[in-house]
């Protein structure tokens, strides 16, 4: 029986062994040189992390291709809607929760950021390449101590809050869900009163409809002058004007993001040109995953995945 043709669109450091593994029941084939209608129109699997956008523009009912596979949680970069109407199975690593417990990079990322954010971390090593020493210029704040309000407690936002809680701060989370947490966290029921009082509010939705935008206009009224936001869950759970306002009005402190709204096509993005001349803003490329040890994982998990749904009988 012909093999079924599988395409994979971000090659770098891919795991070797998930290749070997793909290459015994799929046939791996390069097209590089090729527009990405034209490779779903010739290929069975489609395999990429980010670095793309899956709508009506490239898939279309002239298209081969009847999986599509991301090592990534949300699929926010995918139609869904559209693979729904054409039979395309989206593969990928929602809902694996049992799973994704030993997944931590982006909670890892999220301390890395509110440390560099706090501690003036980017300006003061851009000063020492200049050939500079003036400590005092970077004079930073301590975690210890500090109101830490996370804003989704799922899986991520668990794991974030173990990390905020060893180092000392006071830790709270708001969750339209009713969850269990343990005695060093406060529960609250809205979110003006998780966010009201924190020094510290680090952003863990999910992305859908009803967390579009949540963060808008009122949710900047209700935060302290002194308050920072790390956000490393979605953009588009951010109403950006409004964000990118608090900074340039001083009503907040600060901020430090790996996501933003639509990227990758972030070159016109307002955020990006006030963080190219203020030291309040952090944005990194979305790398709050992106680790060696994350991507052997998941990639083993998703190929895994992918040869059970296509093989269910194997």
């Amino acid at each position: 029986m012909q093999k079924l043709k599988l395409y994979i669109a971000e090659t770098e450091d891919f795991s070797k062994s998930v290749i070997q593994k793909l290459q015994q029941v799929f046939e791996i084939i390069n097209a590089n040189n090729k527009s990405l209608k034209t490779i779903f129109e010739e290929v069975d699997i489609f395999w990429f992390r980010l670095g793309y956008e899956i709508d009506d523009s490239v898939l279309s009912t002239s298209s081969k291709c009847k999986y599509i596979v991301t090592p990534v949680t949300g699929i926010d970069h995918i139609n869904e809607n559209l693979c729904n109407e054409l039979g395309v199975k989206v593969i990928c690593l929602r809902g694996e929760e049992d799973f994704l417990k030993q997944i931590r990079a982006t909670a890892e990322h999220t301390m890395a950021l509110t440390l560099a954010l706090i501690r003036n971390i980017v300006p003061a090593v851009g000063h020492t390449h200049k050939g500079q020493w003036q400590r005092d210029k970077f004079r930073g704040t301590e975690l210890y101590n500090k109101k830490v309000s996370i804003i989704g407690y799922g899986r991520l936002g668990q794991i974030t809050s173990e990390y905020f809680n060893t180092f000392g701060c006071f830790v709270g989370f708001y969750d339209i869900v009713d969850k269990e947490y343990p005695a060093y966290i406060t529960m609250y029921n809205n979110l003006k009163d998780a966010v009201k009082n924190a020094d510290i509010i680090s952003i863990h939705l999910p992305f859908n409809e009803s967390t579009h935008k949540l963060l808008g206009k009122e949710f900047f009224e209700w935060l302290k002058s002194t308050s920072i936001i790390i956000n490393t869950s979605r953009g588009g759970v951010m109403d950006e004007k409004y964000l990118l306002e608090a900074l340039q009005m001083n009503k907040i402190k600060g901020a430090a993001l790996d996501v933003l709204n639509g990227e990758p096509n972030v070159h016109q993005n307002h955020l990006i040109e006030y963080a190219r001349h203020n030291n309040n803003l952090i944005i990194t490329p979305h790398i709050g995953g992106n680790t060696y040890e994350s991507f052997e994982k998941t990639e083993q998990f998703v190929a895994d995945k992918l040869i059970k749904s296509v093989f269910p009988y194997v």
